[in-house]
């Protein structure tokens, strides 16, 4: 119900908005949209300090390399660019980790994050090949949300210049700084991978009778996750779940298992196969009420090798907001 590009376009305004002597650090997946580089490219000629920390092997090949040569650019004014890749297994898991937060600071008008689903993966003009392989996820259903409580968006701004600055490998999961938990008022922030592979579980903890469990998720295939949501559902808690409709993301023997165990599951099929790229759950008690949202997915790779970011709040306007 908004218009295409709105988020794109909110990440060039705030590009605009920062001037001299500031900052941006943007941490992302998927970049492909050449006007924000060019945006990038201008802040750092102005005299903004850009630093841009992209996957350097992500699933669909070569999608970012244009913009790759953009940012390098002129070597006096092009971007800060750290291509990140993992040249090392997680042999637990067979899995390469790949970098799949998305996280954007800006310094001014006053310092703010904006985390959650969205890479700026679209083109204008689009390539439509790659577009039938991604997504057109300029139009499809993604969230950004601005943080702007100080102990936060200072935390997440370290967080993303580490990520830009240090060397990585299977090896960070066992780091203190990988496991911390960052904390402010009724929200605190994972990052993943963490040493604690059950750490996402324990979202769980105490789900009963009375409780209700509600997610949009694009990405759904982790057996230790599926096995407890279906004994969650045998202890008698409410579950749906609103899925994307790739099997790819989310294989068959998943919704069969689901709709078997007394779980609502339906996936999201739109009529122009725009993607629902959202990863968030609604937690409800008769205490309290979470919500969780972020770049997780629940597959193997998001939760055991990937660089996630998890966002756990009891604020009652981003529940309702997510409701």
């Amino acid at each position: 119900d908004r218009p295409a590009r709105l988020l794109r376009d909110l990440l060039e305004e705030r590009i605009h908005a920062v001037p001299s002597g500031g900052e941006i650090i943007w941490v992302t997946y998927y970049f492909r949209d050449e006007g924000l580089a060019g945006a990038l490219l201008q802040a750092s000629q102005r005299g903004v300090k850009v630093r841009v920390a992209m996957e350097g092997n992500p699933r669909t090949g070569a999608v970012n390399h244009r913009v790759r040569k953009l940012l390098l650019g002129d070597k006096r004014y092009g971007v800060n660019l750290r291509v990140i890749r993992h040249r090392l297994f997680d042999n637990r898991f067979l899995r390469n980790s790949r970098l799949h937060e998305k996280l954007y600071y800006f310094s001014h008008p006053s310092p703010c994050v904006l985390i959650g689903t969205f890479n700026p993966s679209g083109n204008d003009p689009e390539d439509p090949a790659i577009i039938r392989k991604i997504g057109d996820q300029d139009r499809g259903h993604n969230v950004l949300v601005e943080l702007q409580d100080r102990t936060l968006v200072n935390g997440l701004h370290a967080h993303a210049f580490r990520l830009f600055s240090i060397i990585h490998g299977p090896w960070e999961r066992y780091l203190e700084e990988s496991n911390r938990v960052l904390t402010s008022g009724k929200t605190r922030i994972m990052f993943f991978p963490r040493s604690r592979r059950s750490a996402y579980l324990e979202l769980f903890a105490g789900l009963g009778v009375g409780c209700s469990l509600r997610m949009a998720v694009s990405h759904l295939n982790d057996k230790d996750i599926c096995r407890r949501l279906f004994e969650l559902a045998r202890q008698g808690v409410h579950i749906e779940i609103l899925a994307h409709d790739t099997e790819r993301r989310v294989p068959p023997w998943v919704e069969k298992e689901m709709l078997k165990n007394g779980i609502i599951f339906n996936r999201y099929i739109h009529s122009e196969g725009l993607p629902m790229h959202n990863k968030f759950m609604l937690i409800e008690t008769p205490e309290s009420r979470v919500v969780t949202f972020g770049s997780m997915n629940l597959s193997v790779r998001s939760l055991h090798s990937n660089h996630e970011l998890l966002v756990i709040s009891k604020e009652t306007l981003l529940f309702n907001a997510f409701q």
